[in-house]
């Protein structure tokens, strides 16, 4: 099973890919705001906090008139291939 650690790293390189090269873009905005919402969640906040990112996080992106760039769009790639997790919630340990 993927650690939280792993998806914060994941996150974390996202945040930082965008903040280099769409620093005031939605996408970057709302992903640096999931990242803070995500390193502060535990147990079923954190899988709940990680599917809302996902649920939103294609709109947003698809709003911003701009396109990832190849390390953008493999970290972006990692990150939802965690999507599994944030459909978690009934396994979580309450």
């Amino acid at each position: 099973m993927v650690s939280k650690n792993e998806v914060v790293q994941a996150m974390e390189r996202l945040n930082n890919a965008l903040a280099v090269s769409h620093p005031n873009s939605e996408t970057a905005k709302y992903v640096l705001q999931a990242l803070k919402d995500i390193k502060k969640s535990e147990g079923v906040s954190f899988y709940a906090t990680l599917q809302a990112f996902f649920n939103m996080a294609p709109s947003i992106k698809l709003s911003d008139d701009f396109v990832f760039s190849e390390t953008e769009k493999a970290l972006w790639d990692k990150i939802f291939s965690f999507k599994q997790l944030g459909n978690n919630l009934w396994g979580a340990h309450l």
